[in-house]
């Protein structure tokens, strides 16, 4: 059946023009405006007004600026801005030096493997990060690390030569873990790109090389903008990274404020001082917001999908083949194999012990069979319902939004994108805090408190950033032809958007879906803030028993966990595959 007949049957269901008639043309958009407001305006009004006073919230009603006096007069501030900054800049130029190499060579060459090479990919994203850093503790760390022994060993040195304990080897280890999401974000951009305009340059002469630098990456140049902007504010409100490696050698970023500040060692939570440090946090994400605008806001010259015999087609590596597979195995052996060595020698060892022989005299598979012991069937029940409602709730705002924000010429677009972007400018954490706040408060008519849905409300909210940024730049990919066609042939904007739009970008939803599960999966800081004894989730469990010293039963718990995980990867992989195709060829 003909695009122009689908869209000129009645379909049940389905809101008709004279709807947008009854609420006016920009109707739609005031009312995602109005949710948006509702969900992001409350967490972080409630985060100003925590900034605003003393003690613990509501139980003062004075005004106060005491917060961020106490908070920006330290003079210990400057140093952990030039820590978080530093994390951050060196965070992101590692993430995207292996993302956009691999989006590349997945997506718009003839590599072999490639569906190991994509399940592998997924797989990184099931190794929790904190979990992550204990692989490269073990690994390069000065008093236990195996690297270093080998080099003493070997060498014949007196001092260990490698330390994972300083900015470099933070960002290391986060870029590396930042990598999947980095590659999902451009995945969209980089698979709908017209391969007739790398063609035509080859034809005139230029070499793959070079028609990578004039042609490919130009015109991906939004996505990876919008990728650069969102993973620097990701990496500057990080935790678990700066935590585990930073924390041992006394370097601290503005997340581990933020943390101390609600979960102090002694006396009670400061959640004003909390609320300052995030107030800081949201005027950064305004001013790389405006940045974002700058380079997304002449959209229209970097459409190419168009009407116009669209056809995809692979780049052959030739020669390049081998060193191409080189850096996938690069990746693979960084980005998971050291976490993944580091829990299974975990779990198979029945106390912390170095690498050694002597240790591997000790292995054992005692603690796999300890597992029932202290893991019941709730954290798996309320990790299902998670990883389910947190990223629908996200991706199915952030579908909306971007299409009003792209598509429409909506007045209030840029105050609507700003808005879906905000949360990525606030800590985890004190949108949790805040959440918690209100929920208190507010009780009576919401019962969320202690339940799951408080965290799936917490997930969705953070995380729409990243669905939006997403799905912005796979709608910035359309041309405004392929929706006026549909305008033309009377249908409304709803059914343009779903016979139209929402076919061509469900690659992009559906990889902004599958990553908004896996991150909802392993985020454990809202979580841990959110905790009760009816809403506990796999990812507090396992942050608690290494709290508790009990490494042993987090690497066995986190190894059946992956294996299971990874079959769950392999089949997401065929339903994206399938999504892309379809996609691709309407």
């Amino acid at each position: 059946m003909s695009l122009a007949l689908r869209l000129r049957r009645p379909q049940p269901g389905l809101l008709l023009p004279q709807w947008e008639k009854a609420v006016g043309q920009h109707g739609f958009g005031y009312a995602v405006l109005a949710i948006v407001t509702v969900l992001v305006g409350a967490p972080l009004t409630a985060g100003l007004a925590m900034s605003l006073h003393m003690g613990l919230p509501g139980r003062s009603n004075t005004v106060s600026l005491e917060n961020f006096r106490t908070a920006y007069l330290d003079p210990t501030l400057m140093e952990i801005l030039g820590n978080t900054f530093g994390f951050a800049l060196g965070t992101v130029l590692v993430a995207l030096a292996f993302a956009v190499p691999l989006v590349w060579l997945l997506l718009r060459t003839d590599l072999p493997g490639k569906n190991v090479v994509f399940v592998l990919m997924i797989a990184t994203l099931l190794v929790p990060v904190f979990l992550g850093a204990m692989g490269w503790i073990l690994m390069f760390s000065p008093e236990i690390g195996l690297a270093n022994a080998l080099a003493k060993a070997l060498f014949g040195l007196t001092e260990p030569p490698f330390s994972i304990y300083n900015i470099a080897g933070m960002a290391l280890v986060q870029g590396l873990a930042l990598v999947p999401g980095c590659f999902f974000m451009l995945a969209a951009a980089f698979r709908a790109m017209d391969p007739a305009l790398e063609e035509a340059s080859l034809i005139t002469g230029a070499n793959r090389l070079k028609t990578i630098f004039t042609v490919t990456l130009p015109l991906a140049w939004p996505a990876i903008a919008a990728v650069m902007v969102y993973m620097f504010m990701v990496s500057v409100s990080l935790f678990d990274v700066p935590a585990v490696i930073g924390w041992h050698a006394r370097i601290f970023v503005l997340s581990s404020l933020v943390y101390f500040a609600v979960n102090p060692s002694v006396g009670l939570p400061s959640y004003g001082l909390a609320g300052a440090y995030g107030v800081l946090m949201v005027a950064l994400g305004v001013l790389l917001a405006f940045f974002y605008f700058r380079v997304a806001r002449n959209t229209r010259k970097y459409a190419v999908v168009t009407g116009r015999g669209y056809r995809p087609t692979l780049m052959k590596l030739g020669r390049w083949r081998w060193p191409a597979l080189g850096f996938v195995s690069l990746y693979a052996l960084l980005g998971l194999a050291v976490p993944l060595l580091s829990l299974g020698w975990a779990a198979l060892l029945p106390r912390a012990m170095a690498p050694s022989v002597e240790a591997l005299r000790e292995l054992t598979l005692a603690n796999f069979g300890l597992i029932p012991q202290y893991v019941g069937p709730k954290p798996f029940v309320n990790t299902a319902i998670l990883v389910l409602l947190a990223p629908t709730l996200a991706v199915g705002l952030s579908v909306v939004v971007s299409w009003v924000t792209i598509r429409h010429q909506f007045p209030l677009r840029g105050l609507l994108d700003t808005l879906a972007f905000m949360p990525q400018a606030v800590p985890h954490i004190l949108i949790a805090s805040a959440l918690a706040y209100l929920a208190l408060i507010y009780r009576a008519w919401l019962p969320i408190y202690g339940t799951i849905f408080i965290i799936i409300l917490a997930d969705g909210i953070a995380f729409l950033a990243y669905g939006s940024r997403t799905l912005n730049s796979a709608m910035i990919q359309l041309h405004q032809e392929l929706e006026e066609s549909g305008r033309i042939c009377g249908s409304s904007r709803l059914q343009a958007l779903r016979n139209i739009v929402l076919p061509l970008i469900a690659g992009a939803v559906l990889n902004a879906w599958l990553f908004i599960s896996l991150l909802s999966y392993r985020e454990v800081t809202a979580a841990l803030l959110l905790r009760s004894n009816e809403n506990q989730v796999l990812s507090t469990l396992l942050w608690s028993l290494w709290n508790n010293g009990k490494s042993q039963q987090v690497g066995a718990l986190g190894v059946v966990l992956i294996g299971v995980t990874v079959v769950i990867a392999w089949a997401a992989r065929g339903a994206l595959a399938r999504a892309l195709q379809t996609s691709s060829g309407r």
